[in-house]
């Protein structure tokens, strides 16, 4: 059922402004495969000039993704978001804070009606990330938002209101969050090395060599091991760290008997003196649940080290 717009009493409070992202031109779509079609040419047209302002980045394939929506209990529906083939590529030299994107700004709400989407998912079966093939999955469950109509004929998803303490807020647009991550461990490790080299050449260094190997520690942990040689001018080092992390049940990574030599005798010399710094700056443990996503908390961590790396996140 549309809502139109409230118009508050003399005196009164005004509504706060709406928080709405214009998607097209037009009435409201009507059935699944009307809103399946609207997303899916904001996607393929608005989105890609977006990233293409954006130095820190250069992302392609947005033109390619498809939507398609699913039925689920009642008039409820499902929506499936397609980014296969998507590529990005990170540019590590470039320290400008990103443009912030430049959306049409939303007129008067005239109309408002309830999106019926309950589920969200989206895959990319690979996506393309600094030259790395990574399957990705993110599903969103108990979504809130609705189709909104402003008084210049545009049509925006709407994050819907409720109340709190007596108060208008907005609610967060799901209930439950997952994100389910896989790759070659070779091929992020390559990326990573092409990463590291590319920044430490910025800044006036050279690492001709630099290897990185994870190997599973039991069901929550991972052995870590990193060589490799760093050089500036006329000065070279070689050096090696390893440490084991642990995950724990309260979701805490402990990084276990973290070590930092060099083949170079001179350079494993002057390493004992930064050895217990080293030591100190990380005994405390990585508190995984700071990568929550207020106010969904992070509930589970799940990973798998071996040929492949997996990681899930759960969020709700």
């Amino acid at each position: 059922m549309e809502t139109p717009q409230q118009v508050p009493e003399d005196g009164a409070s005004p509504e706060p402004e709406l928080e709405a992202l214009v998607v097209a031109s037009g009435s409201r779509p009507t059935t699944s495969d009307e809103a399946a079609a609207v997303l899916e040419r904001f996607l393929r047209e608005t989105v890609p000039p977006i990233f293409a302002l954006d130095p820190t980045m250069d992302v392609r394939g947005f033109d390619a993704a498809r939507v398609t929506a699913h039925p689920l209990a009642g008039d409820l529906m499902g929506l499936d978001l397609d980014f296969t083939g998507l590529e990005v590529t990170l540019d590590p030299t470039v320290v400008d804070t990103p443009p912030t994107p430049d959306f049409p700004a939303f007129g008067t709400e005239v109309s408002r009606a309830d999106a019926k989407v309950a589920e969200v998912r989206a895959r990319a079966l690979p996506i393309r990330i600094q030259d790395v093939d990574v399957d990705a999955t993110v599903t969103a469950t108990g979504v809130h938002v609705d189709w909104a109509e402003d008084d210049l004929g545009q049509l925006a998803l709407a994050l819907k209101r409720g109340t709190a303490g007596g108060e208008a807020v907005t609610v967060f647009p799901v209930d439950a969050l997952s994100i389910d991550l896989s790759a070659q461990q070779q091929a992020v490790s390559d990326a990573v090395v092409k990463l590291v080299q590319e920044s430490a050449a910025s800044q006036g260094f050279r690492v001709p060599r630099l290897e990185f190997e994870l190997t599973q520690a039991g069901p929550r942990g991972v052995h870590v091991h990193v060589s490799g040689k760093v050089k500036r001018g006329l000065l070279g080092a070689s050096l090696l760290f390893t440490t084991e992390a642990q995950l724990g049940d309260d979701l805490k990574m402990r990084l276990l008997k973290p070590a930092l030599t060099s083949h170079n005798p001179i350079i494993g010399l002057l390493l004992l003196a930064v050895r217990k710094q080293i030591r100190e700056e990380l005994k405390d443990p990585i508190d995984l649940r700071d990568l929550q996503l207020d106010p969904l908390k992070l509930d589970d961590v799940q990973f798998e080290v071996g040929e492949r790396l997996r990681l899930r996140l759960d969020y709700s």
